[in-house]
């Protein structure tokens, strides 16, 4: 790769149907990014496009934009944070509790199509909170619909009223990839009430909370496939608790250059 050309960097976009009172665009949809993501990846060398999702109701068809077109001139995929994955996406009927929770399945299929052009083409992808368990159902893994319901524990893993000051710590698996990065493990931010019950086919675990779950995978079959629960954008690098932003990203962006390996095939067959 030409030394001078920037990494070219998608990132899928936070959708809102209905915009808040005072807003200067009434009875529109949203796609925006939150900044503090876009900021990190282009600090670090990255040239950020959001990649905007497609609608029936849009004036675009399907056939207009094809996801594989984004994946063949991009470097790499980020996927960011947002609303629950519909459980009807592994299997599973939504329980009790998640009536309480927004999902947005318009928002998962495009994901899912986007997520696919990248994979074949074995391009680089780093998930993100969201982006992480959508990465894992997209190996053929399933979800805790609801973490204090399904999967109890003293750990806080969400707080509305907190947000992003949120913070517990994790543990680095040894041997893995965010070993070669992190030497021992540190405080992340965690914003999540749903998380990884069965791990995706070819993921390896990379990073535990103290109550055993899985914070973050990488694939063993692919080139970088690699997701995180948790929230670096939000992370206090100038912090020493903190796990730093810096090395996963660079990671990313080095893993953008390439070259590829072989990818493997996703089990949804999307």
């Amino acid at each position: 790769m030409d030394a001078a050309k920037p990494l070219l960097i998608g990132l899928s976009p936070r959708l809102l149907y209905k915009t808040p009172d005072g807003f200067e665009i009434k009875s529109k949809s949203i796609q925006y990014l939150e900044q503090n993501l876009a900021h990190l990846i282009a600090k670090h060398g990255g040239l950020v496009f959001m990649v905007p999702s497609l609608e029936s109701s849009g004036l675009l068809e399907k056939d207009d934009l094809n996801v594989h077109q984004y994946a063949e001139i991009l470097d790499g995929l980020v996927l960011q944070g947002g609303v629950d994955i519909c459980p009807i996406l592994y299997g599973e009927e939504p329980i009790e509790v998640m009536a309480n929770h927004k999902t947005d399945p318009i928002r998962d299929r495009y994901e899912l199509k986007l997520l696919k052009a990248f994979a074949t083409r074995n391009k680089p992808v780093l998930g993100i909170c969201r982006g992480f368990q959508l990465m894992n159902v997209f190996k053929g893994g399933t979800l805790f619909q609801d973490l204090p319901t399904q999967l109890p524990s003293n750990l806080a893993h969400f707080k509305s009223e907190l947000y992003e000051k949120l913070t517990h710590r994790v543990e680095i698996t040894p041997g893995g990839m965010l070993q070669q990065m992190y030497t021992a493990g540190g405080e992340i931010v965690s914003i999540h009430h749903q998380g990884v019950k069965k791990l995706g086919n070819g993921l390896r675990v990379e990073a535990t909370s103290e109550d055993g779950l899985v914070e973050a995978f990488s694939s063993t079959q692919d080139g970088f496939f690699v997701g995180v629960q948790w929230h670096p954008e939000f992370h206090i690098d100038e912090e020493e608790r903190f796990l730093s932003s810096e090395p996963l990203v660079k990671k990313f962006l080095e893993a953008c250059k390439g070259p590829l390996v072989k990818p493997s095939e996703n089990i949804l067959g999307l």
